[in-house]
Formats: C-alpha cells, structure tokens, sequence
C-alpha cells in the first residue's frame, strides 16, 4: 500500500509538472512555424509580434489592378485600407503549434510542427465597395449600334456593342481575395453581364447600305466600298478656294444621264449665270453622268481630265468620263456620300 501510495504521488506529481510546463509555454509558438518567410518558431507572441510586423507588414500590402479590355483601374493598399494584421496572424501561430495536441504530447514529444501560414490583411470593405463603384461608371455601358463614318478619308467601322454592367458583388470579392491571399496575382479582371443587345449589327448596315462613297477632298480621291469593303478609287478633282466641295454626311439625291446644265445666279457663270445650258453643247461643263448631293453640288464628268488631282471646280466633284459612267451604274439614290 505504501508503495502504490507513492506511486501516486509520483504520478500526480509528474502530471502537475507536465501542466505547469505547458501552461508556462502557452505564449510560445511551435518549433517548425513559420509565418509566410518569417521563422517563428520557438519565440513568444510579442517577440513574434514585433519580427513579423517589420518583416512583413510592407510586403502585404500591394495594388490591385482591376481591368476590363483596354481599362486599367488600380486600387492602392491605401485605399483600401489594407494592412497587416500582425496580433491576429501571430495568434493564429500559436494555436496552430497546439491543435490537435496535448500537454503530454507536447511535453513528451517535444511539439514540434512543420506548417507555413499566411499573414492576415485587414482591409475596409466599404472603401473596396467605393472603388467598386467608381469602377462601374467607368465600365456600365449602354447597347451601342454599328455605324460608319470617314476618318483621315477612310471610312471607319464602329463595331455594335452589347450594353453592359459589372457584377459589382463578385468584383468586391475578387478584390478582397486579391488583398489577402499571399499568392496573389495582383490582378482582377471586371466580371461584366449583359443588359441589352444592340439594334443594328454592321452586317445590318452593310445590307442597308450595300453602296457607300467615301470623298477624300485632301487626296482629291473618291472610294467606292462594296458591303463596307473598299472595292475601287477614283481620281477627281474638287472645289477650288472660295468654292470649296461640301464636307459632311450626305447622300446621293438624283441621278440624270447627259444632264443640262443649270447655271448658278453667281459672277463666275459670266453670261451664262441663271441660264440653262442643254447637254452636248460646249459650254457645259457637266459630261455624261450626273449625280447631285447638296445644294447644287454633285459629281459629274469632265473634259478637262488635266483638273483631277486638283482644287479647280467650284464645288462640284469631277471625274474622268468612263471612271463617272462606271460609277454611275453602281450608285441609287439614296446611297451614302462622306466627304471630308
């Protein structure tokens, strides 16, 4: 009995000495953790504390670009709000060296464990949500319709487009997950749905508007595009000072063969202003084909084949005799003129 007594006593003894030790290690992390790059095994929580706010808390903080076809936007550690939470990450350390263990296991064996984590950031979600927001009046989009136009004598296609909105919850989360993930990418692209679909397509217009004339007034060049594909140039002259062709967005409003010529009431008709010239005769200046646009305007052949390539006209669009018949027989009324 005595010695069973002592036994127990013994017993007891160790046990109370195991708790006591294990109790006094509460503060300590496990040998074998590390925090991201950051050794922190075997040291108390405030010595951690300290290491791992100088040693990482620059490193957590990074940009996020946010990126929806050619639109970049970033959010910067600043706006939102982000840091490292070091007391939160450290005590996450601790509790890692003791999960799934005991005071005996950890006094007997030592406690070692082989694990890395991944430093906590804090963030405001309102300022993410704010960002968010800026974002999205950026990028929400209505539909938008084909349409064509002349740039630098070139017609120019502006491809329809769906009308759009960011999903605004899913990018507040990828953002989040972008700041606090270690592994981190640093990019985000803008998660978009679909509002609405346009009315007209370019093939839409391209079968409404089969025949389009394009007038390069600078390179004295007419362009013909067949189904919005250029398909043949012209030489031509235009207006000369004074008389300047029309620039702007017309479209063609008759069409005569062998037209008369009906003089303007204007000094340079000399004696013939307000007359009416008959197709054939000399004094007419307009051969073969005739095709009007705005206010007296129109393209017409020509005699005088030296003037295209030139400002010599006073307004009017020439054009050799065969080059004007070819066209002629591929225009309708009704058929878009650009001329810049």
């Amino acid at each position: 009995m005595i010695v069973s007594a002592a036994f127990v006593v013994l017993v007891l003894t160790v046990v109370g000495v195991v708790f006591v030790v294990d109790a006094s290690r509460d503060d300590q992390i496990a040998e074998g953790i590390r925090i991201g790059n950051v050794d922190v095994g075997g040291m108390d929580t405030d010595e951690a504390r300290e290491r791992v706010q100088r040693e990482l808390a620059d490193d957590v903080r990074r940009p996020v670009t946010v990126r929806y076809r050619s639109k970049e936007f970033v959010i910067t550690p600043d706006q939102a709000q982000a840091s490292l939470d070091a007391e939160g990450t450290v005590e996450a350390a601790r509790r890692k060296g003791r999960e799934g263990s005991n005071a005996f296991s950890r006094f007997f064996g030592g406690g070692d464990v082989e694990a890395t984590l991944t430093p906590k950031v804090t963030h405001s979600r309102q300022a993410v949500q704010a960002f968010v927001d800026t974002v999205a009046k950026r990028v929400d989009d209505p539909a938008k319709d084909a349409d064509i136009d002349i740039h630098d004598g070139k017609l120019s296609r502006q491809k329809a487009r769906n009308g759009v909105s960011v999903k605004r919850p899913q990018l507040v989360a990828s953002i989040r997950r972008e700041l606090t993930a270690t592994a981190a990418k640093g990019t985000v692209d803008v998660p978009v749905k679909v509002t609405e679909r346009p009315d007209q397509t370019l093939t839409d217009l391209a079968r409404r508007y089969p025949t389009v004339l394009a007038v390069d007034r600078d390179a004295k060049e007419l362009r013909l595009y067949k189904r919005l594909k250029l398909v043949r140039r012209y030489d031509i002259a235009v207006g000369q000072g004074g008389f300047e062709t029309a620039s702007g967005r017309y479209e063609i409003k008759e069409k005569q063969v062998d037209p008369a010529w009906h003089a303007p009431n204007s000094g340079w008709a000399g004696d013939l202003a307000g007359k009416t010239i008959p197709p054939g005769d000399p004094r007419n200046p307009l051969e073969a084909r005739w095709m009007g646009f705005h206010d007296g305007q129109g393209i017409h052949g020509t005699a005088d084949i030296a003037s295209l390539g030139t400002a010599a006209s006073h307004g009017c669009i020439r054009m050799s005799v065969p080059a004007v018949k070819q066209l002629f027989r591929q225009v309708k009324v009704g058929t878009p003129l650009f001329l810049q």
